[in-house]
């Protein structure tokens, strides 16, 4: 399947809210909006990522360790880093990937939980930790993740439906199952928002992507690209 290239097109710490793609596979492309559109400074990419002093625990999953910082498509030519953060902060640079129905926007983030390092959704008004990720037909909170930083007019969003198909695309790696599998980060409109989750080829049901204290699935979504 030849995905859609849907742009966000948002730049600028104070800029509005992002346009989703409606349109079915086979269209127009953009990149999604950031906080800031500088690349942040220092090495890592969107699959290794910056550990926190200490390697401070990750909410039952254990700590962000060397051994995570290494996995995925790490390239620092890209210009992106994956940022550890805590209790609702939202550190410069982050990609903004979706939006809350009243306007709030929701970045780009992953957390440990249980083995896996699982996309999710960051912002200041998620309680009780900062980020969410769905788990286990649940929504889980936790207090400390890491954010996607860098550049977005180098990232796009294109269109899947049911699992995964990466064709003609380099897909962003978020995280990985606790059998390893690797997971991608990816959007849907549901309720009037924009909410962000997890895809993958082993996922048949599409994307999952926390919301409403529950895990819920969409069969029709955007998975998160490098332009080139």
């Amino acid at each position: 399947m030849s995905g859609n290239q849907q742009g966000m097109g948002q730049q600028g710490h104070h800029g509005g809210p992002p346009p989703y793609g409606q349109s079915g596979p086979g269209g127009g492309q953009g990149g999604p909006g950031a906080y800031g559109g500088r690349p942040p400074a220092g090495g890592g990419g969107p699959g290794g990522f910056i550990p926190p002093p200490g390697n401070g625990g990750g909410g039952n999953g254990g700590g962000y360790s060397q051994q995570h910082n290494m996995r995925g498509n790490a390239n620092s030519s890209r210009g992106f880093q994956w940022v550890s953060a805590a209790g609702g902060f939202i550190p410069p640079n982050a990609v903004q990937g979706g939006i809350e129905v009243d306007g709030k926007p929701l970045f780009v983030a992953r957390a440990m939980y249980k083995g896996g390092l699982h996309p999710g959704k960051a912002a200041e008004h998620i309680q009780d930790g900062g980020c969410s990720i769905g788990y286990g037909h649940k929504e889980v909170n936790l207090g400390e993740y890491q954010v996607l930083c860098g550049d977005a007019s180098k990232l796009k969003w294109i269109n899947q439906i049911n699992e995964l198909i990466i064709q003609g695309f380099t897909p962003v790696e978020g995280g990985y199952e606790e059998t390893g599998e690797p997971l991608f980060i990816a959007k849907t409109m549901y309720d009037g928002s924009q909410q962000l989750g997890k895809c993958a080829p082993h996922i048949k049901k599409g994307m999952s992507f926390p919301y409403g204290h529950k895990e819920k699935t969409a069969d029709k979504y955007l998975v998160l690209a490098y332009t080139n």
